[in-house]
């Protein structure tokens, strides 16, 4: 049996100075951020419209299985052929490197002419921000009580959010799973939580080291993921036949760096130093000094510490406070990364700083760094303007907060205030902290 985790009242003043600092910061910083992603809307939005965006080859591929042409789906001369076709004449394909169940449920949308489906796909992914937004606010009450606006604004000038609209992304998607899944271990329905990260599979590179911590916590979450990913990779392989699932998995190694690609498959240069993951950390420190096989090795190495470590230390925390440890070591050591990937990163640096926010006499410590990495990461992807050559630093306060996450372990339940747990009767949970 699970423990009831329940909010109480938020806390409208707080005794920390740093707490103050931070919430003024976030105040200061708002007109900016907006400022910024405002010029980046005026000078990206005609462009989008003309085809030059991401959701070309989410559009493409859905028109594909409309089409039964799924036996083709992974065919980059084919994808190519019809982007063209479809969209707007360019020098390289935007591959389609996703499960073929995200190709289907994206259909509706091939139904229309390319701007069309955008416009509908923008409008789609503001409506999953505002349940994104419904379903987090119970946890962001300080941050209400700072500014009634805080909370929304910060969700909506968060760049990797804007990013993942303007390249009309499927990020916001899973950002909406994921808050989903928060949410339902907040409220001990562990089943529905596993569920629902399942359903996000289409980013594989984010919700597989979720998953695999899952399977660590072992919990009826795990039960939940493994059905809701069988049904989608049921559906994946009933749509394009096993023959395309194998040029699938050999797509997804060479979109990565780790083989060369094969003919009909993908060719599309990637810059790892763009990535905010070891990975791209790795490759931006160490860039014309290592072979790219030990770039690779020492990547694997500390990833697979990486999740070592989260595993010892999940089964000591809360569900829900657990899953923000997890979103952030899922981001650390993903294989490839972007910007709009970062999106996910909301829910930590949301519920981190409200928690805080509403303490009463903070003495700073753990709780204060981790605030303060929080905020930090907030703004941070701005850097892809200042320093787009070395945005692989960005890594380095995500690193820092799952860290400080990390050492934590077992008291972060009793850290912040604003939540507490009622244990049940059960002794295995209370051993668990479920």
């Amino acid at each position: 049996m699970t423990a009831a985790i329940t909010s109480i009242a938020p806390r409208a003043v707080t005794n920390s100075r740093t707490a103050k600092y931070l919430r003024d910061f976030l105040l200061g910083i708002l007109p900016i951020m907006f400022g910024a992603q405002l010029f980046g809307w005026i000078a990206f939005f005609p462009q989008a419209l003309h085809g030059n965006s991401d959701f070309r080859q989410l559009y493409t591929a859905a028109y594909m299985i409309r089409t039964g042409r799924g036996h083709q789906l992974y065919d980059y001369q084919a994808q190519k052929q019809l982007q063209d076709a479809l969209v707007s004449r360019e020098e390289l394909a935007l591959p389609f490197i996703r499960p073929a169940y995200q190709a289907v449920v994206m259909v509706p949308f091939s139904l229309f002419r390319y701007r069309t489906a955008y416009l509908l796909f923008l409008a789609l992914n503001l409506g999953l921000l505002a349940l994104c937004f419904s379903l987090l606010r119970p946890h962001m009450r300080n941050l209400s009580a700072a500014w009634s606006w805080l909370p929304p604004a910060m969700l909506f000038t968060f760049l990797p959010v804007n990013v993942a609209l303007m390249q009309g992304q499927d990020s916001i998607l899973l950002l909406a799973l994921l808050a989903a899944a928060f949410v339902a271990l907040h409220t001990g329905r562990e089943f529905a939580a596993g569920a629902l990260v399942g359903l996000g599979l289409f980013k594989l590179q984010i919700v597989i080291p979720i998953a695999i911590l899952f399977f660590a916590w072992r919990r009826r979450r795990c039960f939940g993921f493994a059905l809701s990913s069988a049904f989608t990779m049921g559906v994946s392989l009933w749509v394009i036949g096993l023959a395309q699932a194998k040029v699938f998995v050999q797509s997804l190694f060479a979109v990565g760096g780790a083989v060369a690609p094969a003919a009909n498959q993908i060719k599309f240069p990637l810059r790892t130093t763009l990535m905010a993951n070891l990975r791209g950390l790795v490759a931006g420190l160490t860039a014309g000094r290592l072979s790219s096989s030990t770039i690779l090795i020492l990547t694997i190495l500390l990833s697979g510490a990486v999740l070592a470590l989260a595993i010892r230390l999940l089964r000591k925390q809360a569900s829900a406070d657990a899953m923000l440890l997890a979103i952030t070591a899922s981001v650390v050591v993903s294989y490839y990364l972007f910007i709009h990937d970062l999106s996910v990163l909301l829910i930590p640096i949301l519920v981190i700083l409200d928690r805080y926010i509403g303490l009463s006499g903070a003495t700073g410590g753990l709780e204060g760094l981790a605030a303060i990495l929080a905020a930090s990461l907030f703004v941070a992807p701005i850097c892809l303007f200042l320093i787009p050559a070395h945005f692989y630093v960005v890594a380095l306060p995500i690193c820092g907060l799952l860290l400080t996450l990390s050492l934590r372990g077992e008291k972060i339940r009793n850290m912040w205030p604003i939540a507490h747990v009622t244990e049940l009767s059960n002794p295995q949970d209370r051993e668990h902290g479920n």
